[in-house]
């Protein structure tokens, strides 16, 4: 069941709210508890075989991160490496377990037959979620652990399939909270507006860039136009579809009153490889800064010492994207673009002030390495990839893309507009009731002018119409996958 479908748009949704609104009345715990409930029956729903992995897992870190709490630093030292031995174990075995013996088979030409392992929708991010917790409670900035509310935390069915990745300080206050329990018409309108914004993102946009993309590279050996114009209908198809879900996350999340952290903030619109990744799932981009790129030492220990944390944390955070060759050296141009950053910017005498000028250049080239890279997040092996480098530097010819007809044009040209120069779906919805806040740091920006009235009723309502007559030819979001 995704967010994008009838089951969960009519069935789903509509019966968890109102099951949520009634308990909510009488009890937090049941309400609480209600939404456990309909966590797992949503992520059982994509395989029930899934439940028992997810539930082992988050009985596990919860005991864990009890004895966390109650014990010493030098035990708790060793709950901590055990828990989290734990955690990369499980991720392990069933994510990477096959990668690891395809790649020793190649190495030592080998038989090593393939395990028949299922892979649980969402593993990598109910671990890093519960990784989080796990470090912050050694450290001592979580004092105590509910039970019922670290299960919902954990299963928050929002956030299970695609994230973004939690982090306890903002989730667990919320689920305590007993204004977060009030139902307000408020957090029903933003709710279901944000929805909606991400429904039409992912269906209007998305998933018809994905139809544009296939004949551009139907014959793997694409010339010089169609691997740009391919490469680039798959740049915005990635944003728009993972933003898309994103959206629907917060919205679904918001019509419950709980707020979860924005994941994209108009990524493309980024002047520098560091500033990309400020704006492009920031909910990963904090945890490998907070809990690996920092622990490594950071920038502390010399410039030569951060390029080596730069450059490390990349390729697990390529790695974490999915068992394949193709995510590591995409994790790893990553993680040498930042370094190349960072190195040019130590070798400026002087702070020059940005200009226009420099920030449109700066765009510009930042938006092109990131094209390049996500070559090899595309392709399913890394000869593919060469293929479409190949492609884009001219080796296999030049002439005029015919692949895809005028509509097509047309909306590759609408989603970069959007993608390139409109606010952001955070920047129309989410700060409404931060007026103030808005206008100090960006006058112009639509927040401001968003309110609950007819105008913007039909223009969702008009969204809404539009994607419930796409949904019988929607796709699975592409992160799911990870």
């Amino acid at each position: 069941m995704v967010f994008n479908s009838y089951s969960f748009i009519v069935f789903f949704l509509p019966i968890t709210l109102l099951g949520f609104y009634f308990f909510s009345r009488k009890s937090r715990q049941w309400a609480a508890v209600w939404l456990v409930i309909a966590s797992l029956f949503f992520y059982g729903s994509w395989d029930c075989r899934f439940i028992p992995i997810l539930l082992t897992s988050i009985l596990i870190n919860y005991f864990t991160c009890k004895r966390i709490l109650s014990a010493t630093p030098t035990s708790g030292r060793w709950w901590l490496t055990a828990s989290i031995t734990f955690n990369l174990s499980l991720l392990g075995f069933f994510k990477y377990v096959n990668f690891f013996i395809v790649s020793l088979n190649d190495v030592t030409s080998g038989n090593i037959p393939l395990l028949n392992i299922i892979l649980p929708i969402g593993i990598s991010f109910f671990t890093f979620t519960q990784i989080s917790l796990l470090v912050d409670a050694y450290h001592g900035k979580l004092k105590n652990l509910n039970f019922t509310h670290y299960l919902l935390f954990a299963s928050y069915f929002p956030y299970i399939v695609a994230g973004p990745i939690l982090h306890h300080a903002e989730m667990l206050p919320q689920f305590s909270d007993p204004d977060h329990y009030q139902v307000k018409a408020n957090n029903f309108v933003i709710g279901i507006s944000i929805f909606v914004f991400g429904l039409g993102k992912k269906l209007l946009i998305a998933d018809n860039l994905a139809l544009a993309i296939s004949p551009l590279f139907a014959d793997g050996n694409p010339h010089v136009f169609q691997a740009w114009l391919g490469m680039l209908v798959y740049t915005l198809q990635l944003y728009f579809d993972f933003s898309g879900y994103s959206d629907m996350a917060i919205g679904v999340s918001r019509l419950m009153g709980f707020h979860i952290p924005i994941n994209f903030n108009s990524p493309y619109k980024a002047t520098s490889v560091s500033d990309f990744w400020q704006r492009w799932h920031i909910s990963l981009s904090r945890f490998l800064r907070n809990y690996l790129y920092i622990p490594l030492g950071g920038n502390r220990r010399g410039q030569l010492q951060r390029y080596r944390n730069l450059i490390l944390t990349m390729l697990l955070g390529g790695l974490w994207h999915g068992a394949n060759w193709t995510f590591v050296i995409w994790g790893g141009l990553h993680g040498l673009y930042l370094c190349v950053q960072h190195g040019w910017q130590s070798m400026q005498k002087e702070y020059r002030q940005p200009t226009a000028l420099r920030n449109s250049v700066n765009r510009i080239i930042t938006f092109i390495a990131v094209l390049i890279a996500w070559c090899f997040f595309r392709a399913p092996d890394v000869a593919s990839a060469f293929k479409v480098l190949a492609g884009m530097v001219g080796q296999n010819g030049i002439s005029l893309v015919t692949e895809i007809d005028t509509w097509g044009f047309i909306l590759v040209f609408t989603a970069a507009l959007v993608a390139f120069f409109m606010p952001n779906t955070n920047e129309l919805f989410l700060f409404p009731e931060k007026v103030q806040e808005v206008k100090a740091t960006s006058p112009s920006i639509l927040a401001v002018k968003w309110s609950p009235n007819i105008l913007w009723g039909l223009v969702v309502g008009c969204i809404f119409a539009l994607c419930i007559l796409s949904i019988e030819r929607t796709s699975d979001f592409i992160y799911a996958q990870f």
